[in-house]
């Protein structure tokens, strides 16, 4: 039985303060079906102490951040909002994620209006984390939706279409999202990652979800980095699930000491 209560999606977004890059309108009102945490972050010189840093910008920086905040509200978006002083930014975006319970990761980029999403799916492991949140985010839009599936070695198209692409717009059904939006997509690739960089320039927003247990990877990983840079269009990273992002964070600790 669906729960009609269940809270919605939750998205992280960070902007470096003082001087945030702005928004676009387009872009915040995508996210108005979401919960936005809304992670403000001063980046702290080596000879400087996160604590000296609050005390010297803290009244300044919170002022910026109210500010940004304004606009998600003005959306009728829910926000919460932390600030935070740090020398590492990833850590810092990774830490609160968790800590947040957030299930995705904002990567900014240029947007004038949602008309077409391009959701890659590497597997339906994959696509079973990224449907729910899909269906969240477009569930009052307009636009098209492309589930793309590069067909891996052994696989066919219709195998991808049956393994992968529609089982994946049925759970998004199952979600409430209109299923006249999806397109399915399966094709073939010498490399998936430039396959995917080069159709994302096609498209207003591309939606990620990774199942390398790396967290820093997973929001920060080459495709998304690489569409940013090469086609300037935001991209949302879905994180894994819960004992996925702990077993990450104890091989990323285990690692450093």
């Amino acid at each position: 039985m669906t729960d009609s209560v269940s809270p919605p999606s939750s998205i992280l977004v960070d902007v470096e303060l003082p001087n945030p890059e702005r928004l676009s309108a387009s872009l915040i009102e995508v996210l108005s079906p979401l919960r936005v945490v809304l992670l403000g972050w001063f980046s702290v010189p080596e000879q400087t102490s996160p604590a000296q840093a609050r005390d010297q910008f803290g009244e300044e920086t919170q002022a910026t951040l109210d500010t940004i905040v304004e606009r998600f509200v003005e959306a009728g978006i829910e926000v919460t909002t932390r600030l935070v002083f740090t020398g590492d930014e990833l850590d810092t975006i990774s830490r609160i994620s968790v800590e947040e319970e957030c299930d995705a990761v904002l990567i900014p980029g240029r947007m004038d209006a949602l008309r077409r999403v391009l959701v890659p799916l590497r597997g339906l492991e994959n696509a079973h984390q990224i449907a729910p949140f899909v269906a969240d985010l477009c569930r009052d839009a307009t636009a098209t939706v492309t589930l793309l599936h590069i067909v891996e070695e052994g696989e066919t198209e219709a195998d991808s279409r049956a393994d992968v692409l529609r089982p994946a717009a049925n759970r998004m059904r199952d979600h409430g999202l209109d299923t006249g939006l999806l397109e399915l997509e399966a094709m073939a690739a010498d490399d998936p990652a430039d396959a995917i960089v080069d159709r994302a320039e096609a498209y207003d927003l591309v939606v990620l979800g990774e199942t390398e247990p790396s967290v820093q990877e997973i929001l920060f990983g080459t495709v998304p980095e690489r569409i940013v840079t090469s086609a300037d269009v935001p991209v949302i990273v879905v994180r894994h699930e819960d004992e996925a992002i702990e077993a990450a964070e104890q091989t990323m600790q285990a690692g450093s000491s």
